[in-house]
Order: C-alpha cells, then sequence, then structure tokens
C-alpha cells in the first residue's frame, strides 16, 4: 500500500513535471516559431529593400551615363555653334567685302559713264560748233532739219545712256540690298534648320524616295530664292543629250543621265548638283540611349555619305556635258540636312577633302546658299555687261555718223570755196583783161553805139561790178 502509495505520488509528481516540461515546451516552440517567422520576414524585407538598393544604384548609374551621354553631346553641340558662328561670321566678312567690291566697282563703271558722257558731249558741242560756224545763214536754213535729224537720235541715245546709268545704279543698289537680305536670311535660316531638317526627317525616316523628293524641292526652292530663273539659269531632272538630239548613256550602268540640276554659268560653263539625303542612321543616333547604339548609328551615318558620294563619282556627269558648253572640274552633292553634315564631318574631318579628291564638293544649305548668290550676281553684271557694250556700240556708230556727216559738210564747202573762185575768176573775164567781153563792148561804144539807159559799162581796171555781182550771189564759204 505504502508502495502503491509511493508510486502513485511519484506517477503524479512525474505527471506534473512532464505536464510542466510539455507546456513549457509547447510554449518555447511557439516562441520560436514566432521567431522564426519575424526572422524569416526580415530576411525577405532585407532581401527586398537589397534589391531595391541594387535597382538605385543600376538607375542612378544609367542616370549618370546619360547625363554624361547628354553633356557630351551638349558639349558637341556648343562646339558646332562656335564653328558655326564663326563660318557666319567668315561668310559675312566675305559676302561685305564682295559688297564693297562690287560698290567700288560699279562706283567706277559710274564714273567711266560720266567721262565718257562728257567726253561725248564736248566733242558733240564742238562739232555743233565747227558745223555751225562753217556754214552761210543760207546753208544753215536750208540744213537745220539735216542737224535736228543727226542730233535728235544722239540726244536720244544720250538720254539711252543715262537711263542705263542710272537703271545700272539701282540694279547695284537692289544688288547691296539682296545681298544683306540674303546674309540676314542664312542667319535666321541656320537658326532654326536644324530642329526643322530634324523633325521633317523624322517624318521621312523610312522613305527613300520620298526623301530624294523632299531634298529635290528643297534644291529647287532654294535655285529660285536667289533669284535664278527656272530653263535659263537652270534644268531640273533635264536628260543630258548629244550633239544629234539623243539621249546620253553612262558607260558603266548604260542608263540615261538625268542630274538633278544642271545650273549655268554667264560664261558657258555648266555645273551638275544631285540632291543626296541621309536620314535613317542620323536619327538612330540622335534617338540611340546608349554609347554603343550612338557610336555604331554615327559610323553608319557617315559610312551612307560615303556612299553616296562614290555614287555620284561614278555617275561621271562632267565627261557628258559636251560643246559647245563646259563643265566645271566637280560636282556638287547638296546634303539638305545642315546638321546631319556638320555631324559627319566633325567626326571625319577628312571626308569633304576625299570627296573633293573625286571630283564631288559636298555642300549643306549655307554654302550653296552663298555660292548660288555670287552665281545669281555674275549673272546680273553679265546682263549690265551686254546692255552697256550695246549703248557703247551705238554711241560709237552715232559719233562715226556725225564725224561722217561733219566731213560731208566739210567738202561740200570746200566745193563751195572752187565754186566761188571759178566764178570770180570768170568776172574778172567778163570785166578786166583783154580778152574780156567788155573791150569790144567798149570800142562799139567808143564809136557811137549807145548804152543802155540806167546800165553803163563798167570801165576798166573797175571792180564795182565784180563787188556787186558776188555780194548778189551770197555765195557760201568754209570760212563764214
Amino acid at each position: 500500500m505504502l508502495t502503491y502509495l509511493i508510486f502513485l505520488v511519484t506517477g503524479m509528481a512525474a505527471g506534473l513535471v512532464i505536464g510542466h516540461l510539455w507546456g513549457h515546451g509547447k510554449a518555447v516552440a511557439q516562441r520560436n516559431a514566432i521567431l522564426l517567422a519575424k526572422a524569416e520576414a526580415e530576411t525577405t524585407h532585407a532581401r527586398e529593400i537589397a534589391e531595391l538598393r541594387a535597382e538605385a544604384g543600376r538607375a542612378e548609374a544609367a542616370a549618370e551615363s546619360r547625363i554624361r551621354a547628354l553633356e557630351a553631346e551638349k558639349a558637341m553641340l556648343d562646339t558646332r555653334l562656335a564653328d558655326d558662328r564663326a563660318s557666319h561670321a567668315r561668310e559675312i566678312e566675305q559676302r561685305d567685302a564682295m559688297m564693297k567690291a562690287a560698290e567700288q566697282q560699279a562706283s567706277e563703271r559710274a564714273a567711266q559713264f560720266r567721262e565718257q558722257l562728257d567726253m561725248a558731249r564736248e566733242q558733240l558741242k564742238t562739232t555743233a560748233a565747227d558745223l555751225l560756224a562753217a556754214r552761210t545763214a543760207d546753208l544753215n536754213r536750208a540744213n537745220v532739219r539735216d542737224i535736228d535729224n543727226v542730233l535728235q537720235p544722239l540726244r536720244q541715245h544720250i538720254k539711252e545712256m543715262k537711263e542705263a546709268m542710272d537703271a545700272s545704279r539701282d540694279i547695284n543698289i537692289r544688288n547691296t540690298a539682296s545681298l544683306h537680305q540674303a546674309i540676314s536670311d542664312i542667319m535666321e535660316r541656320t537658326a532654326g534648320i536644324g530642329a526643322e531638317a530634324d523633325k521633317l526627317a523624322r517624318a521621312l525616316r523610312h522613305e527613300n524616295k520620298t526623301q530624294g523628293n523632299w531634298g529635290e524641292m528643297i534644291l529647287s526652292e532654294l535655285l529660285d530664292s536667289q533669284g535664278l530663273k527656272r530653263g535659263i539659269n537652270y534644268e531640273v531632272q533635264s536628260t543630258i543629250v548629244d550633239k544629234n538630239g539623243r539621249p546620253v548613256l553612262n558607260e558603266t550602268t548604260d542608263k540615261r543621265m538625268i542630274p538633278d540640276v544642271i545650273l549655268h554659268y554667264s560664261d558657258n560653263k555648266d555645273l551638275i548638283i544631285d540632291a543626296k539625303v541621309s536620314l535613317s542612321a542620323y536619327l538612330d543616333y540622335t534617338g540611340a540611349e546608349s554609347e554603343e547604339a550612338r557610336e555604331d548609328a554615327l559610323r553608319r551615318h557617315v559610312k551612307s555619305i560615303r556612299a553616296h558620294v562614290k555614287e555620284l563619282a561614278a555617275k561621271d556627269y562632267r565627261r557628258y556635258i559636251l560643246h559647245p558648253r563646259q563643265s566645271l572640274d566637280y560636282v556638287i552633292m547638296f546634303v539638305p540636312n545642315e546638321a546631319a553634315l556638320q555631324l559627319a564631318m566633325s567626326v571625319e574631318p577628312t571626308l569633304w577633302r576625299d570627296a573633293m579628291k573625286e571630283g564631288v564638293f559636298i555642300s549643306g544649305e549655307c554654302n550653296l546658299t552663298a555660292a548660288l548668290r555670287i552665281i545669281h550676281l555674275a549673272w546680273r553684271q553679265e546682263v549690265q555687261a551686254q546692255s552697256q557694250r550695246k549703248v557703247f556700240e551705238e554711241a560709237n556708230l552715232l559719233i562715226g555718223r556725225v564725224g561722217d556727216f561733219y566731213k560731208t559738210f566739210t567738202d561740200i564747202g570746200a566745193r563751195i570755196d572752187k565754186a566761188k573762185e571759178a566764178f570770180t575768176d570768170s568776172a574778172n573775164k567778163l570785166i578786166n583783161g583783154r580778152q574780156s567781153l567788155m573791150v569790144p563792148a567798149r570800142r562799139l561804144r567808143d564809136m557811137g553805139a549807145k548804152e543802155k539807159a540806167g546800165a553803163p559799162l563798167p570801165e576798166p581796171e573797175s571792180e564795182s561790178l565784180l563787188t556787186e555781182l558776188t555780194d548778189t550771189t551770197s555765195l557760201p564759204t568754209a570760212d563764214t
């Protein structure tokens, strides 16, 4: 019994201990589960924070890379802007020098016109005075209409010469104003040409035919804006033909030769201009988000321009311009997107020189505008020179006619002098001398013949009759 009680007490104690331990273990397990869950949550949170930090680091690195790219692009744009400003400043200085030279030339020509006009006037005054002084009153009255007929065309030609001088001065003034306006237009158009060309290029990105048409349209508008006349100063999409009027075929491609523009110089020379548009790679460059993509697009852009140069050089348009026209030693490759051209030039400075070695002159809108303006001024000066030559030819012809008229009048005066001498000699023979008619008449009178009343015979050596006859005839002399 005691043993049973002992076992019972021992069992109860063991049960209590076991129950306590089991309860304590359960509490510990619960706490451990809570701690484990908390640790897992903290681990997950730490991992998320680490991922966010890593992502933030990548974003920050990308932002820094983009900032560096933008700073590099800004530096490049600043450099291009400075170059453009320097280029524009040089162009403005060149235009000013050309304008001053043109004004000086116009001033010298005007001075020559005035001097020659004054000389012509003095010659005409002297000629008119000599003519009027060499004629008698009767000849003046008889020939006044002839003199007027000669002087009237002369007055008309003098008037035309003055009008030509005034027109030349007005043209020079307009040319000067046009040159200033052209320089102003260049500066204004340069300021916004990059953005406008970029927007239009994006619209034309994947349409090569449309790109070509756009370049040709820009080129045609540029020619018209500089005062050049289509069909006179230049031809658009004109097929090159031989002396028989047949289309000329390229020896390499066996295709017709149809350049975008054939520009005519005033000295019988031709210049070929072909518009070439390279936009796709340039747009890829401007829209690239990484340095590698930008460099790849830039390489493709330069390669595209070089390909256009080789294509234009291979056509060799210069060989097919036939006599009497002459071709210049190069053709112009017009790139209407100034920003794209400057980008390629900045990357490869030898691009322009390499193209010139193949007979191709790469030009943007600014340079081509200046060249076209100079050509237009050359045409204007050629037209003025032709008009001036025509005026001088007419003036020389008229002065020659006046000289011929004066010579004819002088010859008439000389013949009149000879006639007067013959008349005086005949009068002397009539009145004086042994062989005169008066000798037998006086003998008959002395023998008793009667003289007519109021008309007595002159006495020997009398000059009254000769003087009377000479005065009544009023014959002119070259000295009166």
